[in-house]
């Protein structure tokens, strides 16, 4: 699933670029090695070139959404690993997470931060740039389209690490970074972020031609927005170990940005028409850049640069979830890194289409007969793979991700103007209608206090939203991520499965990790020793 832009342009770009970009650690380059803006045509094009290099970091084949960022959400109520593993996500499943850990400062630190730069240097660089007068228009949406992007890797940073330097423009030396303290999240947001995402909003066109399209939109911008005013009303836990409830006048802000998103002039909007057996939930996943999709990223399948996630979301497990070993498994290396919890299973209401399609647990082969697993997130796999087409190679998958949808939208419009009205309003029950009646679902109960509607639209989000890396963003502003990971179904029995291939019924499957109880400090991850050591200004996340 990929378009021009995604695998040619990005792809070539990242190379014929790295030297432009190349970092040492999180912010460090090396001025020796740097092009300038003589090596980069002083066009729009080369400006749009610049803008096309900020987007490899997410999906490059084992980087950060590619393969790591899963991380994040094993542990919580969604996520777990398969049981019998022995592997370097047991440090986040038995929650000890520390400092010294590898994989959280390479795999997600890293390439952010990396992502930072990119964009940092890519704005440094058009800035010199003697743009001819009619090509200004699209200079300023190629630059929001940037800031865009630097918002989105400051996004994630903020709510993962807490306090983070500021950094908006870009560090040759290392004298600069080792001055550079950690600004208060606050600083982040109000600096950076929101600045950003206005500016972009202002500039960024609301579509693009079929061969541009993955390039973030106007309505891209507008629904990053409209959830980060959602997180800022929320709770988050700051560096010293407090939990601290944001300012709920950000909900009327977040309201107001998703229903732009609603009503955007882009032809943006959830589809509710599915093909042949497949629901319209699933339309995203299987059509590449839809007209749903606001945030998409595409593979960069065909050799090694393909997306190791669908490796590490399969299970192989003698396919406990049937009752049998002897039934024929999916095909492909099953790590089982992430895989949803029974309790997640169980979140979907009885006919939930969204069910159907995102808990995979049974197919057609290749070969034409049936295959089996415990459940997957149907998001996360190749078909290809899992199916055992020839020549499909086992950690290339060519699949796309999807980071917000118009269905993000929606749900944010629904629970910002339930708090801002002191209650719910007929257009929120309308937005949660919507998805409710497309996953094949009634209206949800008329009537509902505030507290009750609150509820139900967290329900809508855990279930719509599954498999899409948001619950433990979720859960920590809720300030429920203790209450709800710790309390999680864990065994499936045979009453799960309405195809159970024994004559015996059976309780207490064990197919993920029994819970271990979530550590508060872990809310928030360690600052990765190597930036202590180099930062010896820094202090560490409480707790770690």
């Amino acid at each position: 699933m990929k378009n021009l832009l995604s695998q040619s342009l990005i792809k070539a770009t990242a190379v014929s670029l790295m030297a432009l970009f190349s970092c040492q650690n999180f912010l460090k380059e090396d001025p020796k090695n740097l092009i300038t803006e003589k090596d980069i045509p002083q066009t729009v094009e080369g400006a749009r070139t610049l803008a096309y290099s900020t987007y490899d970091n997410w999906v490059e084949g084992t980087g950060l959404y590619s393969r790591w960022m899963y991380m994040w959400d094993v542990g919580t109520d969604d996520m777990s690993s398969f049981h019998f593993l022995q592997s370097i996500v047991d440090t986040y499943v038995l929650h000890n997470v520390s400092s010294q850990e590898p994989f959280m400062y390479q795999g997600i630190w890293t390439p952010l931060w990396s992502g930072v730069a990119k964009c940092n240097k890519a704005l440094e660089v058009i800035e010199q740039m003697s743009i001819p007068e009619e090509d200004q228009v699209e200079l300023e949406a190629i630059i929001g389209e940037i800031r865009t992007m630097r918002a989105l890797y400051f996004y994630h940073l903020v709510r993962m690490w807490g306090d983070v330097p500021y950094v908006d423009e870009t560090l040759n030396k290392l004298s600069d970074i080792t001055e550079i303290e950690r600004s208060p999240v606050q600083e982040i947001y109000e600096g950076i972020i929101i600045p950003d995402l206005e500016a972009a909003i202002e500039v960024l066109p609301n579509s693009y031609s079929n061969e541009m399209l993955g390039r973030v939109s106007k309505a891209s911008a507008q629904v990053i927005l409209a959830e980060v005013y959602l997180t800022m009303a929320g709770w988050r836990k700051d560096a010293t170990g407090t939990m601290v409830k944001g300012n709920s006048e950000y909900y009327k802000n977040a309201m107001d940005a998703a229903y732009a998103v609603i009503n955007n002039e882009g032809g943006y909007d959830i589809i509710t028409q599915g093909i042949g057996d497949s629901p319209a939930y699933a339309m995203p996943w299987e059509n590449s850049f839809s007209t749903e999709s606001l945030v998409e990223f595409g593979a960069m399948a065909g050799g090694t640069d393909g997306l190791y996630v669908v490796t590490e979301s399969a299970v192989n497990s003698n396919n406990l979830f049937w009752g049998q070993g002897q039934l024929q498994q999916f095909n492909g290396a099953k790590r089982g890194w992430y895989v949803p919890t029974p309790d997640l299973f169980r979140a979907f209401e009885e006919g939930d289409q969204r069910k159907d399609f995102g808990m995979l647990t049974k197919t057609i082969m290749a070969n034409g007969l049936e295959g089996f697993s415990n459940p997957v997130f149907r998001k996360w796999s190749d078909p290809r793979i899992y199916k055992g087409v020839d020549g499909a190679l086992n950690h290339d998958g060519d699949i796309n991700l999807i980071l917000y949808r118009v269905a993000d939208a929606l749900l944010i419009y629904a629970e910002a103007a339930n708090e801002v009205n002191g209650g719910p309003t007929a257009d929120a029950y309308t937005q949660i209608n919507r998805l409710r009646n497309r996953a094949g679902l009634e209206n949800l109960q008329e009537g509902l206090s505030q507290e009750d509607f609150r509820l139900a639209v967290w329900q809508e989000r855990r279930v719509e939203l599954h498999g899409e890396c948001k619950r433990k963003f979720d859960l920590v502003r809720q300030n429920r991520l203790k209450e709800m990971a710790d309390n999680r179904d864990v065994y499936y029995t045979s009453a799960d499965n309405p195809e159970w291939k024994l004559n015996v019924e059976r309780d207490s499957i064990l197919v993920t990790y029994e819970p271990v109880p979530y550590p508060r400090h872990e809310y928030i991850w360690p600052i990765p020793a190597e930036e202590l050591t180099l930062n010896a200004n820094w202090d560490q996340n409480s707790g770690y």
